[in-house]
């Protein structure tokens, strides 16, 4: 199943299509009666057949009018109850942080007990491997879903948005600060994340601490412009150790600029910038390594602010891509993301934007609850990729692998909805021709 819209969660892209179809129909009824109008008064069967068909016509328009409406209303529900749940979260959040120092006091040496008793039962099993214990406990855990199906729970992706969009609400209860307004200094995961960094870095660690970064021409050659969202996602670079991050193109009419998703996932900064330390800067908006890399790349690449730019990212890539669009140091047109975590950052307006999303998929909650905010030229799509079956066992998060998303492309690709048609038609306004590709290596300098 593949939804489309602007900005809620009703698929009112149907209504909108159903309404302009009526209008267009509507329209040529009128024109076939204006030039049948002459003749209509020849007979009497002549003179209702054209009554009849006047009337056809207007409730035609009348339908049309009322699918417009019923979108719109629809639309306008949902952005309320979203403003609504948020709110209650938040403030749920906020009272539980207020609680949360005497709760730890009553029953933190209950849970320290439980811990130790987990843990005990868990070295018992080590001791005894292959007793009957550990069958049974073999057994048990084969019936319970992975971490990976837990995490890929659409339940638990709606969750975690709203856990993450209230984290600033649940630190400000539990130091007794006044609950933070919605656009306050002190308001937004962004700034639990800065707090985050700010602290490890005052305690001396290197821990999600910035470095330097350079970046390297790994190769260049020529190809032929993408045909559809599937090949235009089929050109993200992998998300491989040692592999190229960067993808530049360069057209006759301007540059697509493709940067990959997450590479190591470790806390600890280490050769790699597309990691957890770029990750965690990036959503508290602050500079992170992997932001510079793709800012020298573009350069080396001869990317001026004069240029026409189309940014298109995977994971941190996608974060990445709107940063710079948001940004305004660069003329960029169009941005295509797919499972990125974007939702705080604000894209101007004039810049044309398509995020992908999978219902499966966590990580674009990792940037909290999507604004409520209707942008003509945002089209959110949203495709789940396991609804009425259970995700794959074994894999840790299935729904965001670039692969699917490449997928997720060709039914983009398939799809009637005017919305995608549209968007796919300024890309390829862009994209036309032979392109001079470009890929680059970015590494942390220790």
């Amino acid at each position: 199943m593949m939804r489309t819209s602007t900005s809620t969660a009703v698929d009112t892209v149907i209504l909108d299509d159903l309404s302009a179809r009526l209008h267009t129909r509507a329209a040529e009824l009128e024109q076939a009666l204006s030039r049948v109008l002459p003749s209509s008064y020849t007979s009497a069967s002549l003179q209702r057949c054209f009554h009849r068909t006047s009337q056809c016509a207007r409730r035609v328009k009348d339908l049309a009018a009322k699918a417009a409406e019923g979108s719109r209303q629809y639309a306008q529900r949902e952005l309320y109850l979203r403003g609504v749940t948020e709110e209650i979260i938040s403030t749920l959040l906020w009272n539980l942080g207020r609680v949360m120092p005497a709760l730890v006091a009553a029953y933190g040496p209950a849970i320290i007990g439980g811990v130790a008793i987990v843990l005990g039962l868990a070295a018992a099993r080590r001791i005894a491997p292959g007793s009957a214990y550990d069958g049974f406990l073999t057994q048990f855990e084969k019936r319970l879903p992975d971490s990976g199906q837990v995490l890929s729970a659409p339940f638990v992706v709606t969750a975690t948005a709203h856990l993450v969009s209230g984290s600033d609400d649940f630190v400000a209860g539990v130091v007794g600060l006044p609950k933070p307004s919605r656009d306050g200094i002190f308001s937004g995961e962004d700034a639990v994340a800065t707090g985050v960094i700010a602290g490890l870095g005052l305690i001396g660690t290197g821990t999600l601490q910035e470095t330097p970064v350079r970046v390297r021409e790994v190769s260049q050659f020529s190809a032929s412009a993408p045909q559809g969202y599937h090949d235009v996602i089929s050109r993200i670079p992998r998300a491989e150790d040692g592999a190229e991050q960067i993808r530049i193109e360069r057209y006759d009419s301007g540059y697509v600029v493709y940067l990959g998703g997450t590479i190591d996932a470790g806390v600890e900064p280490g050769s790699e910038p597309w990691d957890m330390t770029s990750n965690m800067h990036s959503i508290a908006q602050l500079d992170s390594g992997s932001y510079r890399a793709a800012v020298m790349a573009m350069k080396e690449a001869g990317i001026s602010a004069s240029d026409n730019v189309i940014l298109v990212g995977h994971s941190q890539g996608g974060l990445i891509a709107a940063q710079l669009a948001a940004s305004g140091e660069y003329r960029v047109s169009d941005v295509v993301t797919v499972g990125a975590p974007l939702h705080h950052i604000e894209i101007p307006e004039d810049v044309h934007v398509v995020s992908v999303e999978h219902s499966e998929d966590v990580i674009p909650s990792l940037s909290g609850v999507a604004a409520p905010v209707a942008v003509a030229t945002h089209l959110t799509v949203k495709r789940s990729l396991y609804s009425g079956t259970s995700a794959p066992r074994d894999q840790v998060l299935p729904a965001h692998n670039l692969s699917r998303y490449i997928e997720t492309g060709a039914v983009m690709d398939r799809s009637t909805d005017n919305k995608l048609a549209t968007q796919q038609h300024r890309l390829s306004q862009h994209m036309r021709g032979t392109a001079t590709v470009t890929t680059f290596r970015g590494d942390r300098v220790q």
